[in-house]
């Protein structure tokens, strides 16, 4: 074998498996005992495809990412507002499993292959103006100390 043809066949070894780079967005809650075995499984998918890139949001304490998930989920046709839950290329889910994973898996390898624009791609111009659950229950307790005060 020539020298020019053991070059190409390596360069093309060397890039079996390789893939174009996926981005998928997780959003999860500091209070979600399910949202640290998404954690746990996306980490260990990561791993096997090292051209996935994981972004997080944590939507308890950030009524900005509560905001972004609602917006993004209207825009993929979810219905609820839950965590964990998981977007990259056509796919939104929520919940765990395995059913859950196989189809995340199953898109990130598609998303490898074919290319995939990031889901943040779906986003309108500007997000929804909607309350996050912490902010309503900010408001709940400012409503009930004034009540408590206008009482006395």
């Amino acid at each position: 074998m020539g020298r020019v043809a053991c070059i190409l066949l390596f360069l093309g070894l060397a890039t079996v498996g390789a893939g174009a780079e996926v981005e998928l967005h997780y959003f999860w809650s500091a209070t979600c005992p399910d949202c640290l075995v998404m954690k746990a499984y996306l980490a260990r998918l990561q791993e096997a495809y090292p051209e996935l890139r994981v972004v997080a949001h944590e939507v308890t304490f950030n009524p900005d990412n509560w905001r972004l998930m609602v917006t993004l989920g209207k825009a993929y046709g979810l219905t609820k507002e839950v965590t964990p839950t998981v977007f990259v290329g056509g796919l939104a889910v929520t919940g765990v499993g395995l059913a859950v994973e196989l189809q995340i898996e199953e898109e990130v390898l598609r998303c490898r292959t074919e290319g995939c624009p990031s889901p943040m791609e779906r986003l309108p111009a500007k997000l929804r103006r909607v309350l996050s659950p912490l902010e309503i229950l900010l408001i709940l307790a400012v409503g009930v100390v004034v009540l408590l005060l206008v009482a006395r």
